[in-house]
């Protein structure tokens, strides 16, 4: 949720430049690092050389003294850089080693060479969330809902996000093979990797026999004004009066790019939003005289994960335009972070402003409530994440066990309560469940059955279930 940037010349040139400014801060970073939980006194200008001998003092004793008996994958110098930053207690402050930079970069952009999927880390591996259309893995048959559970022929069970991205992530036109847990079977796919463009997606849907342009952004990268552009120009061309901006699990992305974005919306020279710094200086970000594109209605459809830039256009597009908001709470990021590039090609992400909407108001740690509040189901409603870490079986009371009871209902199976006590009914349900797929049939529930269960949940989540929050935009268009 952490994406919402300024980038630098600097970074667009690949830190090519070295300028005084950003070696002073390396140099600085280099002295001071290993004092992560350092202390700010309260004392004046008198009180700093003393301050910076212990500063020394102590990156001196670590050097000097210090025996690593870490396996960490980071050089000792990247952990004392990265310790230096966590000690700001900021969440949205970090030091970035060169491969992470470059990674977030690409993760903003929404441009990489993959197969083309957005996933949920689980403990039993990848939880693809998105297919992107005519990707790779779209050609290739996958669905959301798919549990990847192996890459290469390797379990990625108890990996970590950046880990399977490693393994998924490779060159264009490579062979990569996965196999998933789809509806609790096994399948298997081989695909050569090539070029994704995840930033933008759009249609035209036809709903009550009205049409409406569907436009979905899933980052705020450097090439989605333009993207966006083609799509409003084509929704024009083909007469579209109605339109729909998914936000939903965009994590935000670069400020020029919202900024380019409401641009297209906004008449001329109203304030779109403002960005406030530390010296206490405003910049307002206006609307331009380029051309527009106006709509009769407008929806915006958001979740829990709607983030940073992302609440910036849907918070200016309602209090400008009146585009009714659709969906759940939003994740309430309202600071600005900007890309500082450091003489070792590693950058510095820091906090250094933040942004109001039109009105004036900062949605930091509180969110944009919608217009009309809608849920979809998700499986994190069901606490179903991982393997059980025991077996239960009739009699018996948990929440796990009220998990699975919920989840059997879900599936369409005889519940006859779901409070977590394992009674006769749900005995008989986890029976069936288990002949279907194919399991020891005891009724007793054990590992097995919750790993088959949580690949048949999200299956039926994602490939079953309605999109509740379109269909309330339907609702009000007729």
């Amino acid at each position: 949720m952490d994406q919402f940037e300024f980038e630098t010349e600097n970074k667009k040139k690949k830190r090519l430049r070295k300028e005084p400014l950003y070696i002073l801060l390396s140099v600085l970073c280099l002295i001071i690092g290993g004092c992560a939980g350092f202390y700010f006194g309260t004392s004046k200008s008198n009180q700093r050389e003393g301050n910076q001998s212990i500063y020394n003092l102590v990156s001196d004793s670590i050097n000097t003294y210090f025996f690593d008996t870490s396996d960490s994958e980071y050089s000792f110098e990247e952990r004392m850089l990265k310790g230096m930053v966590a000690g700001l207690g900021d969440k949205y402050s970090s030091y970035l080693t060169t491969d992470q930079a470059d990674d977030l970069t690409n993760s903003i952009n929404g441009s990489f060479e993959g197969i083309g999927v957005s996933f949920l880390t689980l403990p039993l591996g990848g939880l693809v969330q998105e297919v992107f259309e005519g990707s790779p893995a779209n050609k290739a048959g996958v669905l959301a809902g798919d549990l990847i559970t192996h890459v290469q022929g390797t379990s990625i069970a108890g990996y970590d996000a950046e880990r399977v991205k490693s393994m998924i992530l490779g060159e264009k036109d490579t062979d990569v093979s996965i196999q998933v847990l789809r509806d609790g079977k096994k399948k298997s796919f081989k695909m050569k990797r090539g070029s994704v463009e995840s930033s933008v997606g759009y249609e035209i849907k036809e709903n009550n026999k009205k049409k409406i342009g569907y436009l979905r952004i899933t980052t705020f990268g450097n090439t989605t004004t333009n993207l966006v552009g083609q799509a409003l120009e084509d929704f024009e061309k083909q007469g579209i009066q109605n339109i729909c901006i998914d936000l939903r699990g965009n994590g935000g992305g670069y400020i020029t790019a919202v900024n380019g974005l409401l641009d297209y919306f906004i008449p001329e020279g109203q304030m779109m939003f403002k960005v406030q710094y530390k010296d206490n200086r405003n910049q307002e970000y206006l609307a331009s005289d380029i051309k527009k594109y106006s709509f009769e209605q407008g929806y915006i459809l958001v979740d829990g994960d709607t983030a940073s830039a992302s609440e910036v256009m849907a918070s200016s597009l309602s209090e400008l335009l009146n585009y009714k908001i659709i969906g759940e709470k939003t994740y309430g990021k309202g600071v600005v972070q900007t890309q500082i590039p450091l003489i070792n090609s590693s950058t510095l992400k820091l906090t250094t402003s933040r942004w109001l909407t039109p009105n004036g108001n900062w949605i930091n740690e509180k969110g944009i409530e919608p217009d009309y509040e809608v849920k979809n189901m998700s499986i994190r409603d069901y606490g179903i994440f991982d393997t059980i870490k025991k077996t239960y079986q009739y009699d018996q009371v948990s929440d796990e066990i009220a998990n699975l009871q919920k989840a059997l209902k879900l599936l369409g199976y005889s519940i006859d309560r779901t409070d977590g006590y394992f009674s006769k009914k749900t005995q008989e349900a986890l029976k069936s469940f288990e002949k279907k797929y194919g399991l020891q049939v005891n009724g007793t529930y054990d590992k097995n059955d919750s790993y088959i269960l949580i690949s048949a949940l999200s299956y039926h989540i994602h490939q079953k279930e309605p999109d509740h929050q379109y269909q309330k935009l339907v609702d009000l268009l007729k």
